[in-house]
């Protein structure tokens, strides 16, 4: 199902990824292909990108479900052929940082990832390992935890499947390794060899970032609060688990919220308590903005 915002809002599979972690390199070849011609089956796709299509090294696939997971293509399969379409949010990454390698550009993604899927009960993720890994499991797993911790988590909430153990060493690895999520350290891994620890940061309180957070925000609140034109930002954190995923105390967040207050994004309305949101921007013009506040 496609959002008013451009997002692929269906659950990916839970194995997606196989074997392979998101590649920043790849992933900007396959946004051009996507802006381009768009359409082809997965070899005819690995020709025209480069991206490595071979029985042990099939990595096109997985990578079309990364970027449609991050919200930077929609994508629809028939009959063995692709057709891909990149979203308002993948346009405005192309256009500005057609490498990835803005850390601005990679917080979004990895928001993005994370996200929750719809508001049906019990909550999942649109990329479950993600949304386990960074939202529920703030507070099932801590802000340390071992990857046996984390497979456990996802045992508990999947049943016992073959591929959840080399899937819950992938997930944090994305975060660890340079050509793909490093940058941003949203994981950083201490302890010793045998027991090796892996850490939570927490996202960047800048103004900086502060536009990212911003398109965030407008992109899941069209996909899960379509109609409403205000929201109490208490419930949409709740619901969307967007603090947990950012780390912030109530304090930080009303920063950022002040922030977008300052640039015209939002009216916030404090009289009832809990702080509500009246927007007074339409999506696309916050998502262009994303990269406004970059020196």
């Amino acid at each position: 199902m496609t959002s008013a915002s451009g997002l692929d809002g269906d659950p990916l599979p839970l194995n997606f990824p196989q074997t392979f972690l998101p590649d920043r390199r790849l992933l900007g070849r396959l946004m051009a292909f996507a802006a381009a011609d768009g359409r082809g089956d997965k070899e005819a796709i690995g020709a025209a990108t480069g991206i490595p299509t071979g029985k042990s090294t099939g990595k096109v696939e997985p990578m079309i479900r990364y970027a449609q997971g991050m919200g930077l293509i929609q994508a629809a399969k028939t009959d063995g052929v692709w057709r891909l379409n990149p979203t308002l949010l993948g346009q405005v990454v192309r256009r500005e940082d057609p490498f990835l390698s803005e850390p601005v550009s990679l917080w979004m993604l990895h928001l993005l990832l994370s996200r929750r899927c719809g508001r049906t009960l019990p909550a999942v993720g649109v990329a479950d390992a993600w949304f386990a890994l960074f939202a529920e499991g703030r507070f099932r797993l801590g802000q340390r935890f071992t990857y046996s911790e984390y497979l456990d988590f996802l045992i508990a909430r999947h049943g016992e499947k073959g591929y959840l153990k080399p899937l819950s060493t992938l997930a944090p690895r994305m975060y660890l390794e340079d050509s793909s999520f490093a940058a941003i350290g949203a994981l950083t891994l201490e302890g010793t060899a045998s027991e090796p620890l892996l850490t939570r940061a927490t996202a960047p309180v800048e103004t900086g970032f502060f536009p990212a957070y911003a398109a965030y925000l407008f992109l899941v609140w069209d996909e899960q609060f379509g109609g409403d034109r205000q929201l109490i930002f208490q419930e949409f954190a709740r619901e969307t688990r967007l603090l947990a995923v950012l780390g912030w105390s109530d304090a930080q967040a009303m920063r950022w919220l002040e922030w977008m207050v300052d640039r015209g994004l939002v009216q916030l309305d404090r009289y009832t308590g809990d702080p509500v949101l009246l927007r007074l921007k339409e999506t696309g013009e916050v998502v262009n903005a994303l990269y406004r506040e970059l020196v």
